[in-house]
């Protein structure tokens, strides 16, 4: 045994016996216990302890009572629970045997109950065990989080799915085939081709609209010029078509040009631009 664990096991013997503890009949693991027997043969002396030592024994007083008999005050502490016998912790001063010792037993009992769960301070038992703690709180926030954002993420995506298939199915509008070729006679990139085209959707739309099929087409363009609806983009038209080249272009409002066309889903419209090649027509004849 080492000294420093040899130090410590004197100091509690001289601790507890400084503190006079009070002998029981069962102590408990640390607390000192305390037997008087008279017992046979030559003094006797404690057995020095050893680490596997599982008691400490010490004799506090030896007396001789009659002869060949002494009368011994023994104290021992208990390091392991359990039944003990003080002739194994007993060695003769002068060597001899014990075997004329009767047995000495001895009793240490368990610091804590046979039941013990393991808890040093009691606690009630909470009523909704699931209920508390930072985890649980947590997993739940992030469970709600997930169950209210899915219904989101879905209904956001079946809205694209069902924009995206009511424009494939949409045919597309007069508005849908005139923006382009609006948008490049206002910035003076129309070609001639083009330009033929634009004049054909309008011309043919409204001659069909306005019952004009008996018209020519430059009787036509001076009735539309004028009109309410078709007025507006035709001399925009005009415009733009008779502007000198790289002219700054005019600040308009496309969007609103092309309003009136913007839910026409004219049958006749891929036919306009199939037409056949043809020069354009003078949209300002008419002035």
């Amino acid at each position: 045994m080492s000294a420093t664990r040899r130090a410590n096991l004197v100091f509690l013997l001289l601790a507890l016996w400084c503190a006079g503890a009070a002998p029981t009949t069962a102590p408990t693991v640390g607390v000192e216990g305390r037997i008087e027997i008279t017992l046979p043969g030559s003094p006797l002396q404690a057995k020095p302890v050893t680490e596997k030592s599982k008691l400490l024994l010490r004799i506090a007083s030896a007396d001789a009572a009659v002869t060949g008999k002494f009368y011994y005050d023994l104290r021992y502490i208990g390091l392991v629970p359990g039944q003990h016998d003080l002739r194994d912790y007993l060695v003769r001063g002068d060597g001899s045997s014990l075997a004329d010792l009767p047995p000495i037993p001895v009793t240490i009992a368990h610091l804590l109950p046979n039941d013990f769960d393991g808890q040093l301070v009691a606690t009630s038992a909470t009523p909704w065990p699931f209920f508390g703690g930072y985890r649980i709180a947590a997993g739940a926030a992030i469970t709600l989080w997930a169950v209210l954002l899915l219904p989101l993420i879905l209904a956001k995506r079946r809205r694209a799915a069902a924009a995206a298939t009511n424009t494939a199915s949409r045919p597309p509008t007069l508005a849908d085939r005139l923006r382009p070729l609006i948008e490049r006679a206002a910035d003076g990139s129309l070609s001639m081709q083009d330009k033929a085209i634009l004049e054909r959707l309008l011309l043919g739309h409204w001659q069909r609209r306005l019952s004009l099929n008996d018209r020519s087409p430059n009787e036509s363009i001076a009735m539309l010029r004028v009109h309410p609806e078709a007025g507006k983009l035709l001399r925009a038209l005009e415009d733009w078509l008779h502007r000198p080249p790289h002219a700054a272009t005019a600040q308009t409002d496309i969007a609103a040009l092309l309003a009136p066309y913007r839910d026409v889903t004219d049958p006749l419209v891929d036919e306009s631009l199939h037409a056949v090649q043809s020069p354009p027509l003078n949209l300002a004849v008419a002035q």
